[in-house]
């Protein structure tokens, strides 16, 4: 359940999905997309396709942009409110809604929030074991420790969480399949600015450290 810091921005989210639903469908050409896996049109047909395809992407791209200017115009933040709910373990935070814009102020209020994301991992760090991220390394994800964590957390602006719950089958050696039970809490501690955050080309001025908490061994 999500909860918008101001409620008009609802209304921008939704304009939003709207524009992206109608891009998509209006862009969507199933002659072109026949043509990519088949062939068949002929290259001056091709490439009246494909630039009124391109024409329809560009077109709900600038309407976003508008959406998006007036909303920051209009000073709409662009927090949502969402409830993690785990093992009976209940922690409500902020984060930048996936269709909006920050505004003044929207970090301040993420940056808040960082004791109520510690003490939900405080309580779950008892029960599951820590790992952490590393893109630079073929493991991807190595051993950790909550002191390595709790620094990152000290260092970072805010914390965002997400729980995995999941039920995994394997194959026994009797053949058999047997259900195990997947369990996951993953922790971003973020720093910089909240829209660029997922941009690999932002890092070192703004970016994210990636734990996870689980009762299994990560992928590789």
């Amino acid at each position: 359940m999500t909860k918008f810091q101001d409620p008009r921005a609802e209304a921008v989210a939704q304009q939003i999905d709207a524009i992206n639903q109608a891009g998509w469908e209006s862009a969507y050409d199933p002659v072109l997309q026949n043509h990519v896996v088949h062939g068949g049109l002929s290259p001056v047909e091709g490439i009246l396709r494909f630039d009124m395809f391109m024409g329809k992407v560009q077109q709900a791209a600038r309407e976003r942009e508008s959406v998006w200017t007036s909303q920051l115009s209009q000073n709409i933040s662009g927090i949502e409110w969402y409830t993690l709910e785990y093992g009976g373990i209940t922690a409500v935070l902020p984060r930048i809604h996936e269709d909006l814009k920050c505004v003044p102020g929207d970090k301040e209020i993420l940056m808040q929030s960082k004791p109520v994301a510690l003490n939900f991992l405080a309580h779950w760090n008892q029960v599951f074991k820590v790992w952490r991220y590393d893109r630079e390394t073929d493991e991807r994800w190595n051993r950790s420790r909550w002191g390595e964590f709790y620094a990152q957390y000290l260092q970072r602006e805010w914390v965002e969480i997400w729980a995995e719950d999941d039920i995994s089958q394997i194959l026994l050696p009797d053949e058999t399949i047997h259900d195990i039970p997947t369990f996951a809490i993953n922790a971003c501690c973020y720093w910089g600015n909240p829209m660029d955050v997922h941009r690999t080309d932002a890092y070192p001025q703004s970016g994210s450290v990636w734990f996870q908490w689980n009762n299994f061994t990560p992928w590789r």
